[in-house]
């Protein structure tokens, strides 16, 4: 089973991390456990802005064995927005053929920096933090807003990188389903249209992670899909 708890990373460990370890072994954990417990592998490369290849296979060679005293053992993968691609499409067989006595974690700040054959193999949980803010953009119907309006959305979202990733994830999800109903409806133009829109939200995805200015990329990126 692979579990996905999307969030910000302290958020992660005070909301949800530790309710889901807690539902796995059937007890309350307390915080020493994680670094303490034989039965929790951690990948984390603190300092580094990429885990590779080499250091998913260390973490399934800590996996291979059965849990020493609890049900089932943890894999945890924190910041998995890290992983680069080749190091994910290596990790697809692992979450694909766990044991029944192996459960792996993967903590992201935005579903969206996982492969989608990643995503469609775990269950997403989400922070209370990003609940919130994916419910605010989704009732918000932001694609239907004039652009001072959408101006002071991005505004809001604009604050930190995961915010910001949030909202293109939103509006990428909105654009998809636009493009699910013109493909079936043979609106060929229209679909051409939201194919060109999800592209630039991707561009304007990859500046976010890359550190450009938030507001700017997030402000051009409305200009483009709104031409």
């Amino acid at each position: 089973m692979t579990y996905i708890l999307v969030g910000k990373q302290n958020t992660l460990i005070q909301e949800i991390l530790f309710e889901t370890l807690s539902k796995l072994w059937g007890r309350e954990i307390i915080s020493k456990e994680i670094t303490s417990s034989p039965d929790i592998h951690i990948l984390d490369i603190e300092g580094k802005n990429s885990i590779g290849i080499e250091e998913v296979k260390e973490f399934q060679t800590q996996m291979r064995y059965k849990p020493f005293q609890e049900t089932k053992q943890v894999g945890i993968i924190f910041n998995s927005e890290k992983l680069t691609p080749q190091a994910q499409n290596a990790l697809l067989k692992t979450l694909e053929e766990a044991s029944k006595y192996s459960v792996f974690i993967l903590c992201v700040d935005n579903e969206r920096n996982l492969l989608a054959t990643v995503r469609s193999r775990g269950k997403i949980i989400y922070s209370k933090s990003t609940r919130q803010k994916k419910e605010l953009s989704n009732d918000q119907d932001f694609l239907n807003l004039d652009t001072i309006e959408q101006f002071a959305v991005i505004e809001e979202y604009a604050t930190d990188k995961n915010s910001s990733l949030d909202l293109i994830a939103n509006l990428e999800d909105q654009l998809l389903e636009k493009l699910e109903f013109d493909i079936k409806n043979g609106n060929i133009e229209s679909s051409k249209k939201e194919k060109t829109r999800l592209e630039v939200l991707q561009r304007s995805r990859e500046k976010i992670v890359a550190n450009c200015n938030r507001r700017l990329v997030l402000e051009s990126m409305i200009l483009q899909i709104k031409a």
